[in-house]
């Protein structure tokens, strides 16, 4: 195993793992960032503003950018087009309207129960839920008796439903639907996602374990 340097005080070796660890994660908050790389949230924080300024320069492919608290590097959309050829994407419209509208409220909500997404359409969503989770697009965890629905890593992914509604700011639920129907997520992540570890259950669903 190789030996771990010390950075603590040399200011281009923070830098170069604060990069590392950007890069290697799906998204890393503030905090996380700071308790791996034993720096205070401060001096993290510097070295995050210092990589934003630094690859927003057009000599630069990725952008880092900060969605829902989570750290990530993304490809540029200027480049989208290329990307696209090489990048696995999941458009937004490859989903019914009613499962849309459910997609677009775990986004937002980061989690719910079946009642919270049946409250929220005003109707049974049984056979949504189990079609969702079918197609790897919803995972869920066992809370007690019953369970919480999320949108898979790899669904958020290959859509960047997340940062359609990071772009959509503070509108409401109904806006973020709507503007969801209309842009089938031209966004595209800056590298090929890993695969989840998925379970295959007795009725044919799909649970995702974190890694």
């Amino acid at each position: 195993m190789p030996k771990q340097p010390k950075i603590l005080n040399n200011e281009p070796l923070k830098r170069a793992l604060i990069e590392a660890l950007l890069f290697a994660s799906r998204g890393i908050t503030l905090e996380q960032l700071a308790h791996i790389s034993g720096l205070n949230e401060d001096e993290a924080r510097k070295i995050l503003d210092e990589l934003a300024e630094e690859y927003k320069k057009p000599s630069h492919g990725v952008e880092l950018k900060e969605i829902e608290g989570f750290f990530r590097f993304y490809t540029k959309r200027e480049f989208s087009d290329w990307i696209s050829k090489v990048a696995r994407k999941r458009h937004l419209d490859s989903l019914t309207p009613a499962q849309l509208e459910i997609a677009i409220f775990l986004a937002v909500k980061k989690g719910a129960t079946k009642a919270e997404i049946d409250s929220m359409r005003g109707r049974d969503s049984a056979n949504l839920i189990r079609q969702l989770l079918s197609s790897g697009v919803v995972k869920r965890r066992k809370v007690g008796r019953g369970y919480v629905y999320s949108l898979t890593e790899t669904f958020k992914d290959e859509s960047m439903i997340e940062e359609l509604i990071r772009q959509a700011g503070g509108a409401s639920f109904e806006v973020l639907l709507s503007s969801a129907k209309d842009n089938s997520a031209t966004f595209v992540e800056s590298k090929q996602p890993a695969q989840a570890k998925t379970v295959q259950t007795q009725n044919g669903s799909i649970e995702e374990e974190s890694p």
